[in-house]
Order: structure tokens, then sequence, then C-alpha cells
């Protein structure tokens, strides 16, 4: 591939950036746990059953810690996504709790799975997961595979945002945090947390409120969540868990200026719940079970309107957007990290309908289906080699059975170099909405992370995406695609407190039946460049941490779409505990948002960027 001028200078102001940051005599960076942009040290990856080290993980895998959200000063998980390799907004972050799409080297965000305990969080209207609706209060790790994931997860295409929430406290009968914030346009944000073990029982609460003025015009906002989790030990080293969750939100209107220009859309109602019961039980020789029933539903109305006959704005549809589900997930687990195999059932019975509420029409659809699938997986090392096979068969209920299936390749070159090679064929199921038919991907990866360079951290990964029966968003097109590039993170180690983290993703994608190049559009989002940047700021002595991101996107825009990606956005973040050495004492923390008024999006018109704003506020653990 013939890269131009402007590729050419990103690589270079890459690789510029990285000689520029001093290194110091000391230890090297470690065999990391975790790759995203703000990581430190962790177990191992729980994407299957029994977690693994990053040395046995094939794909492509970022992980963010609680710790990583903490530094972020987030609210939702969409501020999280922005800081991730190879993961753009399309709309960069206005309002927090507000709608955006986001997209993975590419791939559409309804084609990319999105999970909490387990439990699926797109919807099957349009498949979407809004990661504004997403609160991160109680998460203790993201988990996000890039590339496709069919063979252990079903659809999931384009990849794989696995949420993982926090567990009691197992040390103390009574553990919190109480926090709050104050920004501009009176956004502020609330929570509460309480968590503990008594005896065998331990539990994890929390609640919170977001709320904001608007940022950006229209962009008002109110989101309210509610998560609660109780964990019981059984004899035998079992444990039951059970788990509830529900959030209201009234995130305004999507677009933002539109109500001058005679039109509204309006996102004014959202809720979503969920519950889980979990056992796990270990059965003797490294056999373990694991099962989980679980229910949600989901509402979200959404209103469209203009001007009436007198002039005045009125709303002439009121869309009724409601699904639930009901399922069992049951898997038998053998063996340890380096050498198991799992193998699971899946049922689930699933209900969705749309129906305006100002119409006396019929429902545009009302559907009522049963999933069921089987799946396998496992790893197994012989001496530095990791072999790691995947299938999965799913009857989807509506675009017949699948059948998916993964093949990777690990392999440990040195202490601190592993060698990793990924293939696998995928699917999507299509959005209710539309109805137009599966999507299939075929999915080939190949890269390397290596710590063997003293005082430096790098990954390379390669990939390429064949897509047959692509569906875009908005008005739904239907084409075959290829997507292909590939992806560069580097770290440093600290100095004096300070280390720099970046990562860029160069992305081609055509569509392979006249190898035109694809265009960012009203219907899909393909940046051809994108650059991330942080820099990282710890001295415990002192109780001061901080962080400043920057991100970079072009999107190489059809000549008709209002985009604009001027200059980074850059945000800087700083936390301090004013007496470091005391386990009461409160951290003070404060965040400016895009610092120089940079703009990204992807339509200058609709959904304008928040210019800088600041918050500050304070969090006490106790």
């Amino acid at each position: 591939m013939k890269f131009v001028q402007a590729e050419k200078i990103s690589l270079f102001i890459f690789f510029l950036l990285l000689s520029a940051v001093p290194t110091a005599r000391g230890g090297e960076i470690e065999d990391s746990q975790t790759i995203g942009l703000f990581t430190g040290e962790a177990p191992g990856i729980s994407l299957s059953p029994i977690p693994r080290p990053t040395s046995t993980i094939a794909e492509n895998v970022t992980v963010i810690t609680a710790d990583d959200i903490v530094r972020l000063n987030a609210h939702t998980l969409a501020e999280v996504l922005q800081t991730v390799p190879g993961i753009q907004l399309d709309f960069n972050l206005r309002t927090p709790s507000t709608f955006t799409f986001f997209n993975i080297q590419g791939a559409l965000n309804t084609t990319v799975l999105v999970l909490i305990d387990g439990i699926r969080q797109n919807d099957f209207n349009q498949n979407l997961a809004s990661p504004g609706l997403i609160p991160v209060q109680q998460i203790e790790r993201i988990e996000i595979v890039k590339g496709a994931a069919s063979g252990s997860w079903g659809s999931a295409l384009g990849g794989v945002i696995n949420i993982v929430t926090k567990t009691p406290d197992p040390e103390r009968p009574v553990s919190g945090t109480i926090s709050g914030s104050l920004g501009s346009r009176l956004t502020s944000d609330t929570l509460g947390e309480l968590s503990g073990t008594r005896g065998r029982l331990g539990y994890y609460l929390t609640a919170g409120h977001l709320r904001s003025d608007g940022l950006s015009p229209n962009t008002a906002t109110a989101m309210d969540n509610l998560y609660g989790k109780l964990s019981y030990a059984l004899p035998g080293n079992g444990t039951v868990t059970l788990g509830l969750s529900h959030l209201d939100a009234q995130p305004g209107m999507d677009e933002a200026n539109t109500a001058r220009w005679g039109f509204v859309h309006d996102n004014n109602a959202n809720s979503r719940s969920y519950g889980f019961l979990r056992l796990l039980q270990p059965l003797g020789g490294k056999l373990n079970l694991d099962v989980e029933g679980y229910a949600t539903a989901r509402s979200d109305h959404t209103k469209f309107g203009g001007r009436n006959d007198q002039g005045a704005i009125a709303y002439f549809n009121d869309y009724d957007v409601r699904d639930s589900s009901q399922g069992l997930n049951a898997s038998l687990s053998l063996g340890d990290s380096r050498n198991n195999l799992v193998s699971g059932v899946e049922y689930v019975h699933a209900q969705g309908s749309l129906k305006d509420l100002l119409s006396a029409d019929a429902p545009s659809y009302d559907r009522t289906w049963d999933r069921f699938a089987w799946y396998g997986n496992g790893s197994y090392s012989i001496g530095q080699l990791t072999v790691l096979p995947g299938v999965r068969f799913d009857s989807t209920g509506l675009v017949g059975d699948q059948l998916s299936y993964t093949l990777g390749l690990t392999y440990q070159l040195a202490e601190n170099t592993t060698l990793r090679a990924y293939g696998a064929q995928g699917f999507s199921l299509p959005m209710l909405s539309s109805d137009t038919g599966v999507q299939k991907v075929r999915t080939i990866q190949g890269g390397i992370e290596s710590g063997a360079v003293p005082y430096l951290w790098l990954k390379a990964t390669y990939f390429f995406n064949a897509l047959h029966h692509s569906e875009s968003a908005g008005q739904v097109v239907v084409t075959n695609q290829r997507r292909q590039g590939f992806e560069l993170e580097a770290r440093t180690t600290p100095l004096c407190g300070l280390s720099l983290v970046s990562g860029y993703t160069y992305l081609h994608a055509d569509n392979s039946d006249s190898g035109v190049r694809l265009q960012t559009d009203s219907n899909q989002t393909v940046p051809p460049h994108l650059f991330k940047l942080a820099v990282n700021y710890d001295h415990s002595d002192l109780g001061l941490r901080g962080a400043l991101t920057g991100n970079f996107v072009k999107w190489n825009a059809a000549s008709d779409t209002p985009a604009s990606s001027a200059g980074m956005i850059w945000d800087l973040h700083l936390n301090w505990k004013p007496s470091p050495l005391s386990a009461l004492s409160p951290e003070l923390f404060g965040s400016a948002h895009n610092l120089f008024n940079g703009v990204q999006t992807t339509n200058t018109d609709l959904y304008s960027n928040a210019r800088r704003w600041y918050e500050g506020g304070v969090r006490l653990k106790f």
C-alpha cells in the first residue's frame, strides 16, 4: 500500500514523540498484563472463564482498570473509550451522558458487543449500546477485544467490550467512597459506594446522579444510576452472586441547533434494567462450573418534530422502542491458565417492539424469538508456543444458524517478547429496524509485543477484515468491504514521575466489489488516521497524580459531509491527596476539557463539540 504524504508525516510525528522522551537507568518495563493508555499491572485477563496472562492472548486486547478510570475523572464509558488506541467517537465528547457513536478500527459500534456482568447491553432495534449511558463508578475492569470475536461471544463482528464490575471488599465489613464534582454549566456528578464482607456474605452498593445544563446547544442531561451486588461464599469454595442494576436518563436532544432550523430530534427518556444470579463452583480436579441466569428490560423514547401551522415547534412522532430478554449461560472449564478447555451452552428468549405512540398505525415490528448457542474454546501450551482454538454454533432465531470459529497462536520469543497471530470468522445480527440479513466477517491479525528495549514497551498489530453484507448506520446501506491497517502502541518507564504513552492507528477501508476507498459520511465512520497521546505523572509521596491526554483524528470525509478535525483535543486531569499517608485523606480532583477548543465531529452542523470547560470535586474513601 502506497502511503500519501500525510501518512508519512503522522508516522514521523509518532516516532519523534517517542524518541523525545528521556529514559532513566533502572528496571525494565515488565510484561504488562494490561495494554491501554493508562495501564498498570493487573491479574490475568478474564476473556475466558479461566483468566490467562497476556502472553497467551492471541487477540488484540486493551484493558482499562478502575485506577485508570479514576485518573481520568471519568463520568461514563464514552470518556474512557476516547483514550483507547483504535477507538474513536463520532462526535468527540459533548455533555457527559449524551449520545455518540463510536468505532473500533472502522467497525461500527452496531457490530461491537458490549457486555456488563456477562449480559448484553446492545439493544435489538439498532444493535446499539450507547457508551454515554454506562456510568463507570462500579467498573473494576474493561476488557476490549478489537476484531471479530464471534467464536467466543456470538454476534460480535467488530469486537467486544467486556465490563467487569467491582466485587465486595473481602478485607473489611464496611468500606466505601463518597464523591462529588461541579463544573461548567452546572455539570455535576455525585456518587456513593458501600462495600464489605461479614462472614460468608459480601455486598457492593452504589448510587450516582449526573446532570448538566448542557455544554453545547440542546444537550442538557440528567442520569440516575443504582447498582447492587451480593455474594455468598458456599462450602467447597463456591460462590453465589446476585446483581441488580437500574438506570434512568433524560439526555435531551441528539442534535445541537435543530430547533432554530425548524425541527427537533429529542431522546427524552431512556431506561435500562437487568438482574443476574451466578454460581461459580469448583468440582475438583481443576474442573469448574459457571452458571448464570439473567433478565433485562429496556425502554427508549425518541421524539421527532417540526413547525406546525402556527409556526411553533410541535412533536409529530414519539417512537417507543422496547426490548427484554431472559437468558441462561452455563459452562464447564477444565485446566489452568496455560492448558485448558471450556465448553458451554447459552439460551436466550428475547422480545422487541417499535411503535409510534402518536400514530394509530400498527407497530413497525413486534417480535419474539429464541436463540441457542454452543461454544467450545481453550488453550494448549507446548514450551513457548500456545495454540488457542475456538468454535461456536448459534441458532439465532432471526437469521438462521451461524458457525463461527477462531484459531490463535502466541509464541514467547524471549522473556519480554511475544509474537501473536489470530484468524477468525464471525457474524453480526441485523438491526430489527432494517432486517437486511446477517453480516459476516473474516479477519486476520498478527503482531508483536515487547519490553526487550530498555525502558520502553512496544506493541505492533496488523489487521485485515473482509466483510460480507456489511450494514451501515443511518439510512442503511449494505456493501461488501475490506478494512485493513496497523496499530502501534508504546509506553515508557517513568522518569521523575513522568511517563509517555502513545498509540497510532492507520486504516484503509474500501468497497471490495468496486475497489473504491470508503469515506466517512452519515452512514459510516472510517478514519484513516487516529493518534492518541498521554503524559502521566505520579508522585505518591506528595499525593499527586495527573494525566494530559490528546486525541487526533483525520476523517477522510465525503465532500458533502460537514465533518471537521481541527487540531488535537487535549484534556488535563489532576488529583491531589493533601495527606497521602492518611487512609482517610480526601482526594481533590479537577479536569480541564478541550483546552484549546479543538473540533472533532463527523457533522459540525448537528453535533458541535463542547468548547473548553472545567470541573472540580472531592472524593473520600473510608
